[in-house]
């Protein structure tokens, strides 16, 4: 594992690096029974990587102001420094993570979301975090091997209650079935999961780019 606390996130070299890549955002991919994951990943690799104009909505704006803010009441209240890191390579090639904070130790790292009320208040109300955002908090322990805890953080200082903290370790149990059809497992059973899947698909990029060169 390598990490790169010299690049800063949404540069050009962020980019770069993560291109070809399946970082958290994309994590999901991981655990669906699709090619979809294959061939994003196929476009990439077949092609060098072009800076092109990014869009930012508002939420995501609103993200970028706050986080800062978000990631110093962590480190105030978890009493260590979360430190942004630009990209944290995994020893499988496929896989990196841009965390959000992270200790100098790699043993403990940050999840922040800056939310619309309506997303906020449900996420305090049934105490879980979002089904879309689990693949992503499981990322970051596929990708460094080092750690120990996750702590998702939900921050909407307009709130009544205006920070929602869940920890998640290696042995706690998430689902990531649906409430109909739910899939219990410890995180650590979904990290081979994610992993052999991720070999899986390097493989197989790798067997098809050999028919293209």
């Amino acid at each position: 594992m390598e990490a790169h606390f010299n690049i800063e996130q949404g540069s050009y070299e962020w980019h770069e690096i993560r291109h070809g890549k399946i970082g958290g955002t994309s994590s999901k991919g991981l655990f669906v029974k699709s090619d979809t994951l294959l061939f994003d990943l196929l476009a990439e690799k077949t092609e060098s990587f072009i800076e092109e104009e990014s869009y930012i909505s508002d939420d995501m704006l609103r993200g970028m102001q706050l986080e800062p803010e978000a990631r110093e009441w962590a480190n105030k209240n978890f009493k260590c420094e979360f430190i942004e890191c630009g990209w944290m390579q995994s020893d499988i090639e496929l896989l990196g993570i841009s965390p959000d904070g992270i200790t100098a130790d790699f043993t403990q790292a940050i999840e922040i979301k800056c939310p619309q009320a309506k997303r906020h208040i449900q996420t305090v109300i049934e105490n879980e975090i979002p089904l879309d955002n689990l693949h992503q908090c499981l990322h970051y322990f596929t990708v460094n091997d080092r750690l120990q805890q996750l702590h998702f953080i939900s921050y909407r200082p307009e709130s009544i209650k205006p920070v929602f903290v869940k920890t998640l370790r290696r042995m706690s149990e998430i689902n990531l079935g649906t409430k109909a059809k739910p899939d219990f497992r410890v995180i650590k059973e979904w990290v081979e999961v994610a992993k052999n899947h991720a070999t899986e698909l390097q493989n197989k990029i790798n067997q098809t780019l050999s028919t293209l060169w």
